[in-house]
């Protein structure tokens, strides 16, 4: 476990790949804000007032902006962006400037390089969305803080599942498209093309449209992610390319 342990902090403290979470989370946290405030500025009351003071109403106003947090296109659009860049820094530019020659000459096995490049890119995707989402839900509605279970339970869980779907759906990609091109340019236009063609070409029933449009749709009585449809493409396809990707990597290909 020692080892693995050492793999994984070498992976953890690469200096590009922090400054890329950094950056993710700001942009990310700086648009969520701006969101929350033009909702609360539109419903007319700050949001440090007390909920009893603004009732049912401003407590579903509340409800929805921040559960427009979660579906804001910005937000998806640039966290997409940086899982992909990451995903082609991992998998594929360390072959392409030859540091995987050193890399591969220690004694890990493929499988263990994977499984640790594969978690480190898992915890970057799900910090960028949700970090800034904690923190700014939490210090807008600093002063409701205690109301805010009550206020999210409707939708939260629905939401959450639906990010977990996502972001394993974009994990996915930039781990299997970064194995399977030739150099990291194309890994990452390929692996972006992949994720963005449904959103330009109005295929809604694909990802990553189809999570984030039903996010909105978390809470109502006659939705649910747990349909073949969102587990299909947000674990069946993704444990594929994991698995196509265990198969790439075993090649030892490190040229």
């Amino acid at each position: 476990m020692g080892r693995l342990y050492t793999l994984f902090r070498w992976e953890m403290n690469d200096l590009v790949k922090n400054v890329l979470l950094l950056f993710g989370v700001l942009l990310a946290g700086m648009a969520m804000k701006q969101s929350l405030m033009a909702v609360n500025s539109g419903m007319g009351f700050a949001s440090g007032t007390q909920i009893e003071l603004f009732g049912p109403s401003k407590a579903s106003g509340v409800s929805t902006a921040i559960q427009g947090m979660l579906s804001l296109d910005d937000v998806w659009t640039l966290v997409s962006f940086l899982v992909l860049l990451l995903g082609a820094l991992m998998f594929r530019y360390d072959r392409d400037s030859g540091v995987a020659r050193s890399i591969y000459s220690l004694p890990y096995s493929n499988d263990e390089l994977l499984g640790v490049k594969l978690l480190s890119l898992l915890i970057y995707g799900f910090t960028m969305i949700l970090l800034p989402f904690a923190y700014v839900s939490v210090t807008t509605y600093a002063s409701i803080l205690n109301y805010l279970p009550q206020i999210t339970s409707n939708f939260l869980s629905d939401a959450l599942v639906l990010v977990i779907f996502l972001v394993l759906y974009l994990v996915a990609v930039a781990t299997f498209v970064p194995l399977a091109s030739p150099n990291a340019f194309l890994a990452f236009m390929v692996g972006f093309a992949v994720i963005y063609a449904p959103r330009v070409t109005g295929l809604s029933n694909l990802p990553p449209v189809l999570f984030i449009n039903a996010i909105p749709r978390s809470g109502s009585t006659d939705f649910t992610p747990f349909t073949i449809n969102y587990i299909g493409w947000g674990l069946l396809v993704p444990l594929a390319l994991f698995a196509l990707s265990w198969v790439l990597i075993r090649r030892r290909d490190v040229v």
